[in-house]
């Protein structure tokens, strides 16, 4: 067996590697009992004794998800203090598609890669996806959570800027398990049960583990919460934006500003908003059901076979309020009195909510085999296949199809047989059942994701030098990733009361190889205890761009027993995926302010009037929405991303305090040619300052009846630099006192700039880009006896100025959540647990009119129960 020695020293090095939840890396014995196994840990590719590498890593054990009421890996990267921007998930209502997306730094989805057992995951959601959906990988399944907070790209390839999330899954699992759990607010809503079963068995050659997962998730209203309802009971409640123009009884502009129909029908200068909020969700119903498994056989002493398979069938909701339609009407259509083309807007109330649902089907299969040469120093190698693909089926219902509702007003088309004629001047509830029938449809799209992947591996000991063994490890690999996305023919054809969109259809293939070095330089000199060096470098060739390469160096200085520094420098890469080279426009509501929005009370000799006029020309022009249609394009000349990652970190674990282990560590990614959308609302700002090349980017279209912007394009292109740099410091002290075990934990984490564009959004928060706290901290205590224990966690999120209203500065927020455990006896254990205590409420982001918050950032649910059961045979 392996030393006490070893053993002790392994797992002290393991929780200084940066947990900050908690750290349960194994460490297995080897056959041999002078030698402890080599392990790989995220972030190498060589194998090693222990766990001491120059990058960070987060490791969030089983053991912490079976204590909580997570039901998706997304869940608890969200509640890291290394994830900022704007995660989707359960609460993200409107865009979100049912997906669950990990967001590292703040720095995009796309820029974190995720791994399964080290070997990539297909990129999935609904169709021409660029990052994984989180969602597909059960909870249950999990063995841990690596989260390499470091830039990986000469270990890993494309997508690893950020950091890399590698999921480890359960495998030598002997017997059969079973999970479940349920939970709900104190409101009565968000309802969420879960069920999951794992069996497991060996022979002498063979090992299976197979298991089922399945999650109903329940839903949530915006209007079951004070804060997010702006008409509750008749009376405003909480706080609340202008809401929408776009009312039920509809509104026309005839070229002086917008009328309504007063009580008697009359038409007047409309003074109404729609409050879209009783309709829309605030966390989305979802169903999941997972299969998977993984097995060996040892086909003799040298080689073993294995596999690994999953598959998920998501079916997910979300619903909006009744559709928004505009278009210009004729001025000889029926019920037109102004005797001129007016520009028309309703709110489909009429037809009732929009109803989004996907169904996606995930699939991912790995085979391969792996082994031993006695060559050498001898060598292990592995080689596998690696193949994904998702599929989707996407609906939205109660649209309407504006086409149609031309025809029901041309009076030379319709017939009251085929085509019903209409009179669309009318009050909410006018409309007959007829037109209903007529112009509204269900909008359906297709689309998915594949991927191919075959690499091989080899490392080992070279040679030893006179402070131990030169190791390495080398690798070739070959990808290919394709997607699409077909809407239906009405969008495609710009028909709908929804955005027009193009299909997204394409591919691309790369050749990759790989070298990696660990070097141990000094070993038990004066101030060192052991100095060694790790260096990458990677060589890939992609079909779309060309070739490149990346590299990596780090090194590890462990002073004494107590004490390492470490550090890496990295250079790293993300190629365009293939929505953004080959992604059709696409409409998309974003919020924002329209400057021209009254600016005939402004000074006229300001460039702000000055501008507006000459596209407008009506000084009465004064209401805008918080919403405004922008059109998203891509372009296939976009360049690869390029990063350099600097991170400097120390290490302590005092001799003196036993149990007690700390990390620092300082990081700084800078991205040169960054692929991103422009900053719509800075574009507007400046273009109606007078910076030409603004209003050259968005390319700016307005109604000539009504001055509303018609069409403006958010494209997507290489923008320049982005920069984010911070400090996460991590401490966790396990400790005996009272016949009890005990654990303390803090891991926090401080923004210290992310710019993009020249505009630093450290501090800040809005609907468009997420948030950045400068600030967030998650501390734990965790006590346990012989047959329970129990866990209070805290987690805070520091108050930011909201981005479009720099004025306005959102409290600093803390949730306090409480976990305890019964161990009934071997094998059967009982949890109970309250997320939010205190049922905290989100904090208000005026310029925001989702929820009047931002819900991938707070906690939106309040208080939140569940129980879990676990038994084990």
């Amino acid at each position: 067996m392996m030393s006490q020695t070893a053993i002790n020293k392994a797992v002290k090095w393991a929780l200084l590697s940066g947990a900050a939840i908690t750290v349960s890396l194994p460490v297995l014995a080897a056959d041999d009992a002078n030698q402890t196994e080599r392990i790989e840990v995220t972030g190498s590719r060589i194998k090693r004794t222990d766990m001491e590498t120059a990058s960070p890593v987060t490791v969030i054990s089983a053991k912490d998800l079976q204590a909580s009421g997570y039901t998706s890996v997304a869940d608890v990267l969200a509640d890291a203090t290394f994830s900022a921007g704007a995660p989707t998930g359960a609460a993200t209502n409107n865009g979100g598609e049912g997906a669950a997306r990990v967001d590292l730094r703040g720095l995009g989805t796309a820029r974190t890669l995720v791994l399964v057992n080290g070997r990539r995951m297909v990129n999935s959601g609904t169709g021409a996806d660029s990052s994984v959906d989180l969602g597909s990988i059960p909870v249950g399944m999990i063995e841990r959570i690596e989260v390499l907070k470091d830039g990986a790209s000469a270990v890993y390839g494309s997508d690893a800027v950020a950091g890399v999330v590698n999921i480890i899954t359960k495998k030598d699992f002997q017997g059969v398990q079973l999970d479940v759990s349920y939970g709900g607010t104190d409101k009565g809503d968000a309802n969420t049960g879960e069920i999951n079963l794992l069996m497991g068995g060996s022979t002498d050659k063979a090992n299976i583990v197979v298991g089922a997962s399945y999650v109903d998730r329940g839903s949530a209203m915006q209007s079951n919460r004070d804060w997010s309802d702006c008409v509750k009971d008749g009376t405003a409640a909480g706080n609340c934006g202008s809401g929408s123009s776009y009312i039920p009884s509809g509104s026309v502009n005839a070229g002086d500003g917008y009328l309504q129909q007063d009580a008697s029908g009359n038409w007047v200068s409309q003074t109404d908003s729609y409050n879209y909020v009783p309709y829309q969700y605030l966390y989305t119903p979802q169903k999941r059901l997972s299969l998977f498994g993984n097995g060996s056989y040892q086909l003799n002493d040298n080689t073993q076979l294995f596999s690994e398979f999953l598959y998920t069938k998501r079916t997910s909701n979300q619903q909006l309020a009744p559709s928004p339609v505009a278009l210009t009407i004729p001025a000889d259509a029926t019920g037109n009195i102004w005797g001129s083309d007016v520009y028309y807007k309703r709110r489909m109330t009429d037809a009732g909510a929009r109803g989004y649902s996907q169904v996606v089907d995930t699939s991912r299969y790995v085979l391969g085999a792996q082994g031993y040469l006695d060559i050498h120093n001898g060598l292990d190698w592995d080689v596998s296949y690696t193949w994904g693909r998702n599929d989707a089926v996407s609906k939205v219902s109660n649209l309407q199809n504006t086409s149609k509702i031309l025809d029901t007003v041309d009076s030379s088309v319709c017939d009251n047989v085929t085509i019903p004629c209409a009179n669309w001047f009318v009050g909410e509830g006018e409309l007959s059942q007829d037109v209903l029938d007529y112009v509204d449809y269900t909008d359906q799209s297709t689309g998915g994701n594949e991927m191919n992947v075959v690499n091989a591996n080899i490392s080992g000991d070279l040679f030893e030098l006179p402070a131990g063994m030169f190791s390495f490890a080398s690798g070739i690999e070959y990808r290919r990733e394709k997607g699409w996305y077909q809407p239906d023919s009405v969008t495609v054809a710009g028909d709908s009361a929804q955005s027009q969109q193009d299909a997204t259809a394409g591919s691309y293939d790369t050749k990759q190889i790989y070298a990696e070095f660990a070097i141990p330089l000094l070993s038990d000199k004066f101030l060192v205890k052991d100095l060694s060096v790790e260096a990458a470098i990677r060589y890939f060739d992609y079909s779309t761009f060309g070739s490149d390469n990346t590299w990596k160096l780090g090194i590890t200085w462990r002073l004494n027993d107590d004490f390492m520094l470490r550090g890496v420098r990295s250079t790293a890469f993300r190629a365009p995926t293939v929505s953004e080279l080959y992604g059709g426009n696409v409409g998309s509501f974003d919020y924002l302010t329209d400057p021209c929005s009254g600016y005939g009370s402004a000074s006229t000799s300001s460039s702000l009037y000055q501008n507006c006029n000459a596209q407008i020309g009506n000084t009465g022009y004064s209401y805008s929405d918080s919403q405004i249609e922008t059109t998203w394009t891509s372009s296939d000349d976009l360049k690869p991303e390029q990063a350099d990652t600097l991170t400097l970190g120390a290490v302590w674990s005092p001799s003196f305090l036993n149990g007690f282990s700390a990390t620092v560590d300082y990081y700084k990614i800078k991205i040169t040619d960054a692929i991103d959308r422009i900053d719509a609302q800075s574009y507007l700002d400046n273009c109606y300052s007078g910076d030409s090349a603004a209003c050259d980017a968005l390319n700016i279209t307005r109604s000539s009846v009504s001055g509303d912007i018609s069409y403006m394009s958010r494209p997507l292109t290489n923008i320049g630099k982005e920069e984010v740099s911070g400090v996460d410091i991590d401490a966790r002290y396990a400790f005996n006192a009272w016949d009890l075990g005990w654990t303390a934990s803090f891991d926090s984490s401080y923004l210290g700039k992310y710019t993009k564009e020249g505009e630093d959004y450290a501090g800040t928060i809005s609907g468009d880009q997420g948030a950045y706290a400068k600030w967030k901290h998650n501390a734990s205590l965790a006590v346990s006896g012989d047959s329970w224990d129990a866990k209070w966690s805290v987690r805070y999120i520091d108050g930011m100025k909201d981005l479009n209203l720099t004025s306005y500065k959102t409290d600093s927020v803390i949730y306090n959540d409480l976990s305890g455990s019964y161990h009934i006896n071997d094998s059967t254990t009982f949890t109970l647990g309250v997320d939010n205590v205190f049922d905290v409420d989100p904090e208000y982001v005026p310029s925001y009119s989702d929820a009047n918050t931002v819900p991938e950032v707070y906690d939106v649910l309040g208080r939140y129960l569940y129980a879990k059961l676990s038994w084990r045979l």
